[in-house]
C-alpha cells in the first residue's frame, strides 16, 4: 500500500509542476496482438497511459511515461485469464530521420501486476470406472499480485503513430507476453 500511496504522490507531483512550468503531456492508446506464455496461446492487449516530456539533448528526446494501465488476455480463453498492471517508466526517442518524420524509440516500465486466472489444476485423480483423469479443481477466479516490467522499442511516425515490439514479464503467476504493437498519441 506504501508504494502505491508514492506512485500516486509522483503523479500528483507531475501535474503539480505542469501548473508552473511548460510540460508538454499527451495521452497514449497501445493495442496489442501476439502470444502469451506458459502456454504460447494467441493473446490480445490494450494499454491507456500519459506521456510526459522531460528532456532534449542533441535531438535526443526523454518522455516519462507516467502512468500506463495494461490489459492483457488470450484469445480464446479471456474469461480464464487476464492480466491487470499499472506501471510507469521512461522513453527514449532518436532524433528524426526519412525526412524528418520517423524516429525509433525504446521504453521500460515497472510497477504493479495482478494476474486473476482460474485455479484449475489443483490435483486429478484416475477414475477407474470411466477410465479418465479427473482434474479436482476451482472455478472461481484467483488474483495473483506481483512485479511487471514491460521493455519495447519501435518506430515513430509524425510523433503520432507508432509500430513496435513489446514484452511484458510479470511475477504473478511467471507470465511472459510477447506482442505486436499499434499506438497513437494524442
Amino acid at each position: 500500500m506504501k508504494a502505491v500511496k508514492l506512485f500516486l504522490a509522483a503523479v500528483a507531483m507531475t501535474f503539480a509542476m505542469g501548473a508552473n512550468a511548460q510540460i508538454e503531456g499527451r495521452f497514449v492508446l497501445d493495442v496489442k496482438a501476439g502470444a502469451i506464455t506458459p502456454g504460447s496461446q494467441g493473446a490480445f492487449g490494450v494499454g491507456f497511459g500519459y506521456q510526459v516530456d522531460l528532456k532534449e539533448f542533441n535531438d535526443w528526446n526523454l518522455a516519462w511515461d507516467v502512468a500506463n494501465f495494461e490489459y492483457a488476455a488470450p484469445f480464446n480463453s479471456p474469461a480464464d485469464l487476464d492480466l491487470l498492471a499499472l506501471k510507469s517508466g521512461l522513453r527514449l526517442f532518436t532524433p528524426s530521420f526519412w525526412g524528418g518524420k520517423w524516429r525509433a524509440y525504446t521504453n521500460l516500465g515497472v510497477g504493479y501486476s495482478c494476474v486473476l486466472a482460474k485455479n484449475l489444476n489443483l490435483g486429478a485423480y484416475y477414475d477407474p470406472t470411466t477410465g479418465q483423469v479427473v482434474v479436482v479443481g476451482d472455478e472461481s477466479m484467483k488474483a495473483n499480485h506481483g512485479f511487471g516490467l514491460t521493455f519495447g522499442v519501435g518506430l515513430q511516425l509524425n510523433q503520432k503513430f507508432s509500430f513496435g515490439y513489446t514484452l511484458q514479464y510479470e511475477t504473478a503467476c511467471k507470465l511472459k507476453t510477447h506482442f505486436g504493437t499499434i499506438g497513437i498519441a494524442f
